[in-house]
């Protein structure tokens, strides 16, 4: 997962202060005294026929109760659509400073709770109305004129199914630190749209009434009880004792040996990464991309066509997020993407081709599984937040918390060395790694940010939490798991002790702060601690492999140094190779030449297949190697947080790395660059990953926002959405169509112009059929085949020989260049006389054939 992803617009962090502007519905008296009043009792028999002589037809009545505890003048309503669509929310009852800089102003639709006249009790009082529920909310859920309450974008509640909210503290909406909230999370109300829960008014319409309680604002309802909303109080919440801090296991060590792989996965060539809710949607009438949508590609022979072997499905567990990474229950499939029918349906079809004529080949299923971090709404969160014991388990210790007195260490980019500061001064930094819970005087640990908290692995029953659930996934006949940011289990500044080893990563970056409106520079800490990651992986290994032995495990580690990512090999089967990724182009196009394209491969994996010791660049630390000869290479043409294939393959930069091209356009020089740069990644030695769409030369464009022209300046942390942008099936119903926060998913403009798929495989001269024609030719050899890159001594051919199969292969490419002649000798390559079994861009096929005549043309060989 990319660290950007951290950046979710549903919750803003960052907001600060001057004159709120009113509007959108409600009453706009000031809050500020007049919510300290007595309390009026409302016979809960009586408050629905009440409620009903005040509610107007389509609207939201929220009450908020605090009990003894009132101070309801400093908090506010944050909410939003959350379901069908994942938009930006609005503030509601707002009444503090709004300016935060020329370039950022919080706008409140309302600065007020309900009065006595809005409820028609004048008789008895003014200003606000406080009954035995609390306050209310009073939220037009069908007003055309709501602005985003950050963005001042429009937003919508119409057509919500599910509602998310906050109750910020408004003294914490400085813009300096992150808002400090009631109950320290977002809270879901699930069944809007449920007519049952909408209360039927006396002149006819409906109206909405939910009724929540500090405490238990999760336990909300759409009716009164009886009696009054019960108030609940967390006793860590108001410890002063620092009792709370998690547990952890100081000396946790690990002796496990290495782990092999199952011998299934070594007869694999091509994976295929689904980033379900963009890939295809099966209902026309829903907005994400669905698990019916890849059953129906898969009946359709979609990935047969392809020559595809196993299929990466990003995250299908329910989350609080379209991409899935952070999870709000492990054990359900979100119903954004399905259920847990369909899942299975899905497994059965993708194993057993023999159901569809359509079908010609068994494909392996992986499923993406995110274990550094959830969501705050999970369960075990919840748990820990009020430190629940049962079952054995103390789920305090689950996750990673310390009291604010306690200090850690933190990354100085001035001084370059570590502070020892307290988690208190981290959260009120500009670039915190820890926040506080609520308004609690602890803090938990959350590397991705404050709506991702992390798991404590150095405790014993959270890796056997972990461990049950992945092995309750393979139980319905699952693959393996493709594992999220494996280097992240265990961060320098999470975790250290002495003797462990760092693999440092620190700098600084400057970059415009959507929460603060201001262009800031700010330092980073991404340094792992590779001792105890890997200990980590081979524990988790070993636990799913025993009961799993077939189980496939590739990690995401997301670094291009092959030095770094050596050690997880003695864990996991294979690695997604960054290296490979950002050193193609580098070296084919960016000041070194074809000839020289071996350098490249120094950076594999094969390298650092054994047990020695590599040095981490000049920074004097060793690390250990793989010490295995079993995994398997993982080159991938993209990803979702990487730019797309043609734009990387256009990019401009040096041997030590490329820099993408943000604007592709399609020109044949642009066309055929990404066509080598798919040759030479997925010709590579073990499983060749193609991201969705790469295969059609989709583009992942981030000049231009279709929406908005101050883009991408407020939206610099969430550019990502470009590289998941909907597939281009040929009918628009299948094509996704949601948004996140203010940003739709969409097209860029080059795409928009590009050949769908459908019109593209009927191509024989497209991308597409380029693709399926270079999947074929990797059937030719399995993932156990071992590829060397030939010398040459022109700059405009590259030479593969591939061996360890049955018949060698010798592949000739073509990178571009002109003027110099390479005539092919297959049999001086593989020692033996050779026949030619393709010949693309038109390159020759005959013995002697000169490929240096033929820019971009590929000639592949197979030994008699």
């Amino acid at each position: 997962m990319n660290k950007k992803l951290f950046a979710l617009l549903l919750i803003p962090l960052l907001v600060s202060s001057c004159t709120p502007r009113s509007g959108g519905g409600g009453s706009q008296s000031s809050s500020s005294s007049e919510d300290e009043g007595e309390i009026i009792d409302v016979d809960p028999d009586e408050y629905g026929e009440w409620a009903k002589t005040w509610s107007q037809d389509g609207h939201l009545y929220f009450h908020y109760n605090r009990g003894d505890k009132k101070g309801y003048s400093n908090y506010c309503l944050w909410l939003w659509q959350y379901e069908p669509e994942s938009l930006e929310g609005a503030l509601w009852g707002f009444s503090a400073d709004v300016h935060v800089s020329d370039k950022l102003t919080l706008r409140p639709m309302t600065t007020s709770f309900m009065t006595y006249e809005d409820v028609g009790k004048s008789s008895e009082g003014s200003g606000t109305f406080i009954d035995n529920y609390g306050i209310i909310f009073d939220v037009d859920l069908h007003a055309s004129n709501l602005v985003g309450g950050k963005s001042g974008q429009p937003t919508t509640y119409e057509g919500a199914t599910s509602l998310g909210f906050l109750l910020p503290r408004q003294d914490s909406m400085s813009g300096l630190t992150n808002w400090t909230s009631d109950g320290g999370r977002e809270i879901y109300i699930e069944d809007v749209d449920d007519q049952s829960n909408w209360m039927a008014l006396q002149g006819g319409g409906k109206a909405l009434h939910v009724f929540v309680a500090t405490g238990a604002l999760d336990e909300y309802t759409f009716l009164p009880g009886e009696g009054e909303a019960e108030v609940k109080t967390n006793p860590i919440d108001e410890d002063t004792t620092g009792q709370y801090s998690s547990a952890v296991d100081t000396k946790y060590t690990n002796t496990l040996g290495n782990s092999s792989t199952a011998a299934s996965f070594k007869e694999l060539g091509v994976g295929y990464q689904v980033f379900v809710a963009s890939f295809r949607r099966s209902n026309s009438e829903g907005k994400y991309g669905d698990l019916r949508g890849v059953i129906q590609a898969l009946d359709e022979g979609f990935f047969d066509d392809l020559n595809v072997d196993v299929i990466w499905l990003t995250p299908i567990q329910k989350s609080d997020s379209y991409h899935g990474y952070d999870i709000s229950d492990y054990y359900q499939v979100d119903k954004r993407f399905g259920t847990i029918e369909d899942y299975q349906e899905l497994l059965y079809k993708a194993h057993n081709p023999g159901y569809n004529a359509n079908r010609t080949r068994k494909i392996r299923v992986l499923m993406d599984l995110v274990l550094n971090h959830t969501s705050k709404s999970n369960k075990w969160f919840i748990n820990s937040q009020w430190g629940v014991q049962e079952g054995g388990i103390k789920w305090r210790d689950v996750y990673t918390w310390k009291y604010e007195n306690e200090y850690i260490d933190k990354w100085n980019g001035v001084t370059q060395s570590y502070d020892r500061i307290t988690v208190k001064e981290d959260a009120e930094s500009s670039n915190p790694s820890w926040y506080r819970d609520g308004e609690s005087h602890y803090y938990y640990y959350g590397k991705f940010g404050s709506g991702m908290p992390e798991i404590n692995y150095l405790n014993e029953n959270t890796r056997k939490l972990v461990i049950d659930m992945a092995k309750y996934w393979m139980s319905f006949g699952l693959d393996g798991f493709r594992l999220d940011a494996v280097k992240h289990i265990f961060m320098r500044d999470e975790c250290y002790q002495q003797g462990d080893v760092i693999i440092p990563d620190t700098g600084s970056k400057t970059s415009y702060n959507t929460d603060t409106g201001k262009t800031e520079t700010r330092g980073f800490d991404y340094s792992s601690n590779v001792t105890k990651n890997v200990m980590w992986w081979k524990e988790f290994a070993h636990g799913v492999k025993n009961s799993y032995p077939d189980c496939f495990l590739v990690g995401e580690n997301f670094d291009g140094w092959g030095t770094r990512t050596a050690p997880y090999y003695q864990a996991l089967d294979s690695q997604f190779s960054f290296s490979h990724y950002y050193h193609i182009p580098a070296y084919l196009w960016a000041g070194g030449h074809a000839g020289s394209f071996k350098t490249q491969a120094a950076e594999s994996y094969d390298t650092y297949a054994s047990s020695s010791m590599f040095n981490l660049g000049d920074t004097g630390i060793s690390v250990q190697g793989g010490g295995r000869s079993d995994f398997i290479d993982g080159a991938f043409t993209s990803n979702h947080d990487v730019m797309r294939a043609i734009n990387q393959a256009n990019g401009t930069g040096t041997a030590a790395g490329t820099t993408a091209l943000n604007k592709v356009t399609g020109t044949a020089e642009q066309i055929n660059k990404a066509k080598i740069h798919a040759a030479v990644t997925i010709f590579d030695q073990g499983i060749s990953w193609i991201y969705y769409g790469d295969e059609l030369g989709m583009s992942s464009n981030t000049d231009k926002h279709n929406d908005q022209d101050h883009y991408p300046e407020i939206g610099e942390n969430n550019i990502d959405i470009w590289y998941r942008q909907p597939y281009l099936w040929h009918s628009e119903s299948s094509r996704p169509n949601y948004k996140s926060g203010e940003f739709r998913f969409e097209l860029d403009d080059y795409n928009k112009t590009l050949a769908d798929y459908e019109a593209q495989k009927a191509d024989a001269n497209s991308m597409y059929s380029f693709y399926k024609e270079l999947t074929r030719i990797k059937g030719l050899y399995p993932s156990s085949a071992k590829i060397e890159y030939h010398e040459t001594t022109g700059d405009n051919t590259l030479v593969i020989k591939v061996t360890g199969i049955g018949k060698s292969l010798a592949i000739f490419i073509n990178v571009g260049r002109t003027g110099e002649s390479y005539s092919m000798n297959p049999s001086f390559v593989l020692g033996k006389s050779a026949v030619n079994v393709a010949a693309l861009n038109g390159a020759p096929s005959t013995v002697g054939g000169d490929i240096g005549a033929t820019p971009y043309g590929i000639s592949v060989w197979q030994a008699e």
